[in-house]
């Protein structure tokens, strides 16, 4: 799911979660249930509210070595990151 939202952030509306939902085999009606959920908002907010705090200003932003990438990582960086000399 996560890959399938990051790809096509112009289609989060509730049509288009549902059709992922069901093409990836999960049961719909528990997927909008949980999403829905009083505790799936406090974790989101929570969420929200420690990145706030620790500096997150764009979606995706990455913390490695002490330092932060915002915005999506060019390749180059994720593969210096992954392989330290």
């Amino acid at each position: 799911m996560h890959d399938s939202l990051f790809g096509d952030q112009g289609r989060l509306e509730d049509p288009h979660l549902w059709e992922r939902a069901e093409r990836l085999g999960l049961d719909v009606a528990r997927f909008d249930a949980d999403r829905r959920s009083e505790a799936v908002e406090a974790r989101i907010s929570g969420d929200f509210r420690a990145g706030v705090r620790g500096g997150v200003a764009t979606t995706p932003t990455l913390f490695a070595g002490g330092e932060q990438y915002s915005g999506r990582p060019d390749p180059a960086v994720l593969e210096a990151l992954a392989n330290p000399e």
